[in-house]
């Protein structure tokens, strides 16, 4: 009797120190894994953001394959997910918030557990993308807990899992890319002179930093453009292209200053608007055709101009403008064009 006693009491100090060696685990997890995949980060962005494609790599289809996929009516993109059962359980995965080609992050949630949260970080280098593979958890209850500390941590759970789920995944891209070899995503067209005529551009003021992020750029655009081309509407104007005008640029101050609006030639008066009427002399203009998707390309026009105007000892005589001379939605990505043009002078 008195053994039986002790071993109830012994059990009772197991279990009570136990539950205090759980008590005192983190309330959170991160599991991180990375790999270089040699592809564009375009490429890795539109297979991960799209569940339907996970099937060729997911590594926990090898392990289980019991596990059937359920997918929605929408499976890429915000609000895009899926659901699985298998015969350790069920589960489902939703896109909550990404910044194309950058970022992705995602909702994991099996069955009645608390959701964790998956994020994937693409940066691009030299010689490919660096693909980062994150699972965090945060909040995590007490038996949750109790599961991790018998299985040596969820890095240990799940860890391998990741790393084989990027080196299948850099299997299914480089099978892609032998199939979908990358194309030239823009093309420039040769520098030429013109006699350019006396201008207005009228537009809306912007300052930002030259390393904003692409996005950033976007959204001025994508705010402003807008009520540049509501103005022309409402006030029927017949001659006018989109653009933006350019006054500094400076790498060394991290300085950009340009307006959003509109080109609209010479005319003696303009309907009164909040947007600001920029006078562009008469006099010769070098000029420049990219065809291709906007922010891509832009560099390697200017660098063109810059190159010709050194060979021909030309300089800037003033502010550069874009004009914006297509509708991106009715054309093809590649045929999408914009005009540059810089106001020159002789040098010599």
């Amino acid at each position: 009797m008195k053994i039986l006693k002790y071993v109830l009491l012994l059990l009772l100090v197991v279990l009570v120190a136990g539950a205090i060696f759980v008590a005192t685990r983190p309330d959170s997890f991160e599991v991180t894994r990375s790999k270089v995949i040699k592809a564009p980060a375009a490429v890795i962005f539109n297979n991960v953001s799209d569940f339907k494609n996970w099937e060729a790599w997911n590594p926990w289809m090898e392990k289980d394959t019991t596990i059937k996929p359920t997918y929605q009516e929408q499976t890429a993109g915000i609000g895009g997910s899926y659901s699985w059962t298998g015969k350790e359980g069920g589960g489902s995965m939703k896109n909550l918030a990404m910044v194309a080609n950058q970022s992705l992050e995602q909702e994991l949630k099996f069955d009645d557990f608390d959701p964790s949260k998956v994020v994937w970080e693409l940066e691009e280098l030299e010689d490919g993308t660096n693909v980062t593979w994150k699972m965090i958890g945060e909040n995590l209850p007490f038996a949750f807990k109790a599961v991790l500390a018998l299985n040596g941590g969820m890095d240990n759970m799940v860890g391998g899992d990741y790393e084989k789920g990027l080196e299948n995944l850099d299997k299914v891209i480089t099978e892609h890319m032998k199939n979908n070899p990358p194309q030239s995503s823009f093309r420039l067209s040769v520098v030429s002179q013109e006699d350019g005529g006396a201008q207005q551009f009228i537009g809306y003021h912007q300052k930002i930093t030259t390393d904003a992020a692409m996005e950033d750029m976007t959204k001025l655009f994508m705010t402003y453009m807008p009520k540049a081309g509501m103005y022309a509407a409402t006030h029927q104007l017949e001659n006018y292209t989109p653009g933006s005008l350019h006054l500094k640029w400076d790498e060394e101050t991290k300085e950009a200053e340009f307006y959003v609006g509109l080109l609209v030639g010479n005319q003696d008066t303009l309907p009164q608007s909040d947007m600001t009427i920029t006078k562009i002399d008469a006099g010769k203009v070098i000029k420049i055709s990219k065809f291709g998707p906007y922010g891509i390309g832009d560099m390697e026009a200017h660098q063109k101009i810059a190159a010709y105007m050194s060979d021909n000892k030309l300089a800037q005589a003033g502010p550069s403008w874009e004009l914006y001379v297509n509708d991106p939605t009715k054309v093809k990505p590649e045929d999408v064009q914009t005009d540059i043009y810089y106001p020159i002078k002789s040098t010599q």
